[in-house]
């Protein structure tokens, strides 16, 4: 009994180490912006902002084409993103004439049932060459005390 009890109390500091074990959120700052495409407002588009150190953030436009950003490390996210120069990717998709309003639903449903990657087509709704942050051109410094209101003003041409 007091040899369980000992063990118990051994073991106590490593275990509060390890329920503090998990991955550290980034320090942020907040970061807001609009998307419009050809001078028009869009409504539905994910931004992700990804950072030299590769942590990314997103957020998906209103129907004002406004965002605010979140950074998501492992399960945790917090308002905002990580200070420096981030390259920048809008993505708006659809796929069958319905859009994707949860991409991660799709994939899961997809890798459940083979039958619908064979028939799956995703039509971009802005051009791609704003999918891919690193094609894309666009750039957003993000910096401590600074404004961090980004807006994209995206071309069809």
């Amino acid at each position: 009994m007091k040899t369980r009890a000992i063990v118990g109390l051994l073991c106590l500091p490593f275990a509060c180490i390890l329920v503090g074990c998990g991955p550290d959120l980034p320090g942020t700052v907040p970061v807001t912006g609009t998307v419009t495409l050809d001078g028009a407002p869009v409504e539905g588009a994910t931004v992700n902002f990804l950072s030299a150190a590769g942590l990314a953030a997103s957020g998906k436009t209103d129907a004002a084409g406004k965002f605010t950003l979140k950074t998501t490390v492992g399960s945790q996210s917090v308002e905002g993103a990580t200070l420096g120069r981030h390259q920048v990717a809008i993505v708006k998709t659809e796929s069958d004439g319905t859009a994707m309003d949860d991409p991660k639903k799709m994939m899961e449903d997809m890798a459940n049932n083979p039958a619908i990657t064979s028939d799956f087509e995703v039509k971009n709704l802005i051009p791609a060459k704003y999918n891919n942050p690193t094609m894309s051109q666009l750039t957003a410094d993000v910096t401590e005390g600074g404004a961090n209101d980004f807006p994209f003003q995206l071309s069809s041409k």
